[in-house]
């Protein structure tokens, strides 16, 4: 009896992770998450030159209990700190590990 309940549960569990059912526990905000988006809405023509400049700027997070921020991601204080005079566009890239507990968003600024 309790080897058909233990062969019956592994056969659920393998089912539901080929069905995709846990895709948002393990992944999408559960144990780990990992992305890259526009963080600025331009539909205007975007200048492009070879000698584009990239700058990235991040803030670490992490959260047990009560939550500790550090660092900066502010597309001016990005430019700013790396010489940037024009922001062409810039990108976020978010990292989530273990349901939120580590955070980590980096800002990606293009420009000259």
């Amino acid at each position: 009896m309790m080897n058909t309940i233990d062969r019956t549960s592994v056969v659920l569990i393998i089912t539901l992770l080929l069905a995709g059912c846990s895709n948002g526990v393990l992944f999408n905000s559960g144990l780990y998450a990992h992305t890259v988006e526009p963080l600025t809405f331009n539909r205007n023509p975007t200048e492009v030159e070879r000698n584009i400049q990239r700058a990235n700027g991040d803030i670490s997070h992490i959260q047990f209990e009560i939550a500790i921020l550090w660092g900066t991601n502010g597309i001016g204080d990005v430019a700013r700190k790396h010489g940037i005079e024009t922001v062409y566009y810039a990108d976020i890239e978010k990292l989530r590990v273990l349901f939120g507990i580590w955070q980590e968003d980096i800002v990606h600024v293009y420009g000259r």
